[in-house]
């Protein structure tokens, strides 16, 4: 940023009006010395209009500002949507501030989904006073967005300092200007929602951590609803929208946009339960609400009703003092519209608490060029006097060179000329040094030279999820989850615990230098947490994408919602792979120790000694199937892949079938303890068959390693298919935590299991009165009533996914022999850990021959 100005211009372009205001810091409280709102000839995000059209718009607006208003001695802060931008709060471990730098580069790598050449990004660290956790903030907009939002500015000859996203804006102003407010938040997180054309900007500020989301319903929408209702042109509607308060129809007006009210509220209610599921202690005090939208009949009340949280419009500004030019009435009418350029002006005089900018660096030279040439032409002149004056002082010294002095000053130039020498030596040992850790560092990196590497692993996960391919049977329900409105009706024609569904909560990938290392380990170094693990983070969260930048996908389960989690569960899931493996990692290994019983066997290795970097992947979601375990891992399938199940697909991720033949057939070469009577290996068959437990005492047969795999066309193709994946998953000897972790329950209606993901549903309250217990957060008793609170719903058919008590016909709560209440138990959670590493060699695209015997299967 340039140097700080005594006064600043916060220039916000929205769909309806240009909104700008000048500040300046004055002894006690910032200035207001001048301020404008421009409207739009028209709607910018009309229907009809196309972008050249909004393109002169802007600038008619814009020019129309500098008119009226002289900007050559202010700075000039502008913002750009927050649905075309992308921000992430991380929080780094207690690392030497002089190695943050390095490590952003890293985390921005991982965060930002496409090249690091193709955007502009910024960041800064957050540190409070009096303790020691840093919060790292990351910046990002793809390049194009950026120079398409400068574009106007640069038509009309106006010079930027600084670009910032409109959330970030608003948390400035949030945090200079509301502090009565947020002080009597005390620990209680502020909500601040900014309501424009578009979109709904939503800010939870939360101590110093702040998170954002764009919601894709703005004031276009409430048009739309009047629209639809009256029969009206876009132009005609708007009108009637904003004359309802006092218009005779208002009743009628506000009927049209009831639906528009519900589903606002919804989406800011599923906002808030997603951020809790992060934070499990945080407490909502309020809702701020501002923008022209807020002004309609009934809204505000509206929401309080639905969030069971106050909501108060923006009415004033604490910390501004309007000098007498300012029109008073005008400014406060206005006053709502004002708050992202107030937060941007706040940057500009250097108020503000995030500062990044995101302005193109030749923009920024450019900038500079055009305020300092007049510095420059003054240097150049200095610059020529200066040579004259050491010219006359040269010519003047030349007739010293055969002084008596010459001698001694040679010697000494011979002395510094070999300290030089030595200077050089040095130097090359040091440079070899660096040459050595830049090689290390170049190998770290490796994992992001490709950068389709994090999105083709994200769609290998999603295509393991059952689909129309593994299940034919259940194509009908698939597609009515697919389709744009997805259709409740044609999904309950399935009955809910016979559905083939995996529902996908949220994705965390955690990158590591050593997968050898478990993953609590991995964990805590990477300072990503997961709820069941560390508590509360802003890491994998499943929320829409924005235009630009895609956020986690949607999954099967939940259209319309996309990211928000489905449902799923495991009813005593036993370990996955069996205790012992018969596959091996990458270095030298050495058999350590052998435990062996009649209910569990172990074989526990050394690790490899090369370090392995790759990737932990978290993965959360339910499963409404009632046969969980046996539906998510189907037993006695052995390599039959169009039977394998969920976790039998990510257990063999980019593995071919002549990989795991090859595999086991080594593996079988070496003794090992037979394993106990009657264990299995959840892919089926005994364990050392095919890959999937520990290898046998004695050599297996070629032919019983080959058993129960197929030869049809679905075999080959998905085989196939894993040459085409850029990772597989490590596995290496020991205990399957080591690789392959899961944790699984019945999904509650309470905090009864800690591990429970978040976001498995929705909460919706419940009223019942009758005798008995009911299923809930809490129960309150009063004069023999029974108060049910919460039930976790499916959002898309309003089917109760949580563990609920059995009842008889006159609702009382059904217990057995014991006096214990029995339980109806619908959907399972799961979270499954495991770790991928980037195959050795990925240039090599075509299978290599199988043995004869696998080739005529």
């Amino acid at each position: 940023m340039a140097k700080t100005a005594k006064t600043a211009w916060g220039i916000d372009v929205g769909n309806c009006t240009l909104k700008a205001i000048k500040l300046r810091s004055g002894d006690e409280n910032v200035e207001v010395l001048d301020f404008d709102l421009i409207e739009h000839e028209k709607i910018l995000s009309q229907p009809d209009i196309n972008p050249q059209e909004k393109f002169d718009l802007i600038i008619r607006a814009l020019s129309s500002f500098l008119e009226k208003h002289d900007i050559s001695d202010s700075e000039v802060v502008v913002s750009i949507p927050g649905q075309s931008s992308f921000a992430r709060f991380v929080h780094l471990p207690p690392i030497d501030k002089k190695r943050i730098p390095d490590l952003v580069k890293l985390e921005a790598q991982q965060q930002i989904p496409f090249n690091i050449d193709d955007v502009e990004w910024d960041w800064q660290t957050f540190q409070g006073s009096d303790s020691p956790d840093i919060e790292l903030g990351i910046f990002a907009v793809k390049k194009d967005l950026v120079r398409q939002a400068l574009r106007p500015f640069t038509q009309a000859d106006c010079l930027v300092n600084t670009v910032q996203i409109a959330p970030m804006a608003l948390y400035n102003f949030l945090q200079y200007d509301q502090k009565q407010l947020l002080n009597s938040a005390a620990k209680e997180a502020i909500i601040t929602l900014d309501i424009g054309a578009e979109n709904t900007d939503l800010i939870i500020a939360d101590g110093m951590r702040v998170w954002q989301r764009s919601i894709p319903i703005g004031g276009n929408q409430f048009t739309a609803a009047v629209q639809k209702a009256f029969k009206l042109t876009f132009a005609k509607a708007e009108a009637i929208k904003k004359t309802a308060n006092t218009s005779k129809y208002a009743r009628q007006i506000f009927q049209a946009m009831r639906s528009v009210f519900a589903d606002l509220a919804a989406e800011i209610q599923r906002s808030l339960g997603f951020y809790s599921s992060g934070n499990r202690d945080v407490r909502y005090r309020q809702v701020l609400a501002m923008g022209n939208v807020t002004k309609l009949p009934g809204l505000i009340k509206f929401l309080q009703q639905s969030l069971s949280l106050p909501v108060k419009r923006l009415d004033n500004f604490e910390s501004l003092k309007l000098t007498s030019e300012v029109p008073v009435t005008r400014f406060t009418a206005n006053l709502s519209s004002l708050a992202v350029a107030y937060g941007l002006a706040l940057q500009g005089i250097n108020e503000a608490t995030i500062e990044s900018n995101l302005l193109p660096t030749d923009i920024i030279r450019q900038t500079q060029w055009k305020r300092k040439r007049w510095w420059f032409v003054a240097a150049c002149a200095i610059f020529v006097v200066a040579s004259t004056v050491c010219f006359l002082k040269a010519y003047s010294g030349s007739q010293d060179i055969n002084s008596s002095t010459t001698g001694s000053n040679l010697a000494r130039i011979d002395k510094n000329s070999k300290k030089v020498s030595k200077s050089k030596s040095d130097k090359k040992m040091l440079s070899a040094s660096i040459e050595e850790a830049k090689l290390k560092i170049q190998k770290h990196a490796a994992l992001y030279q490709d950068r389709n590497l994090v999105p083709t692993l994200y769609q290998t996960i999603l295509d393991a999820l059952p689909n129309e391919v593994h299940n034919p049977d259940q194509q009908e329900l698939y597609k009515a989850f697919n389709q744009s409105e997805p259709d409740p009706d044609v999904v309950k024609t399935v009955p809910r615990a016979q559905r083939k569904q995996v529902f996908i909560s949220a994705i965390q990938m955690i990158y590591s230098n050593d997968l050898n290392k478990g993953f609590e380990e991995i964990i805590r170094e990477r300072a990503i947490v997961t709820k069941s693990d560390m508590g509360g983070g802003q890491q994998g969260m499943g929320m829409p994408g924005m235009e630009g930048f895609p956020g986690m996908p949607g999954f099967p389960g939940m259209p319309g919602f996309p990211g928000m989690p489905g449902m799923p569960g495991m009813p005593g899931m036993p370990p996955l792979f069996g205790p012992g493996k018969g596959f091996t990692g990458p270095g030298k290994k050495s058999l350590k120790k052998i435990q062996s019983s009649e209910t569990d066997m172990q074989i526990e290795e050394e690790a490899p000694t090369e370090p392995v970097p790759g990737f932990v992947i978290i993965i959360e979601g339910s499963t409404p199937h009632k046969d969980g375990l046996s539906f998510l891992q189907p037993p006695e399938v052995g390599l039959d892949r169009s039977k394998w199940g969920f976790f039998q697909r990510l257990r063999h991720l980019g593995q071919t079938d002549k990989n795991i033949y090859d595999q086991e057939h080594k593996d079988t070469q070496a003794p090992s303890p037979a394993p106990p009577s009657g264990i299995k290996s959840p892919m089926g068959g005994p364990l050392g068959v095919a890959g999937l437990g520990a290898p046998s005492k004695e050599t297996i047969p070629e032919e019983k390693v080959l058993e129960g795999v197929p030869n049809n066309p679905y075999q080959i193709s998905e085989s196939n298919s894993a040459l085409k994946i850029p990772v597989e998953t490590y596995i290496w000897p020991g205990n399957t935590d080591k690789y392959f972790l899961i944790e699984k329950g019945w999904i509650k209606a309470s905090d009864a299991d800690p591990k429970q993901p978040g976001g498995l549903g929705v909460l919706k309250p419940v009223s019942e009165s009758g005798a008995g217990m009911n299923v809930g957060f809490d129960t309150t008793e009063s004069g023999g009533q029974v108060t049910a609170l919460r039930e976790i719903i499916d959002p898309l058919t309003a089917e109760v996914i949580s563990e609920v008590y059995k009842r008889n016909s006159n609702n009382e709560v059904l217990t057995d022999i014991e006096g214990a209440p029995e339980y109806t138990q619908n959907d399972y959670w799961f979270r499954i850990k495991l770790k991928v590493k980037l195959k050795e060699d990925n240039s090599k695209s075509t299978e290599p021959a199988l043995p004869d015997k696998v080739s005529a299967r």
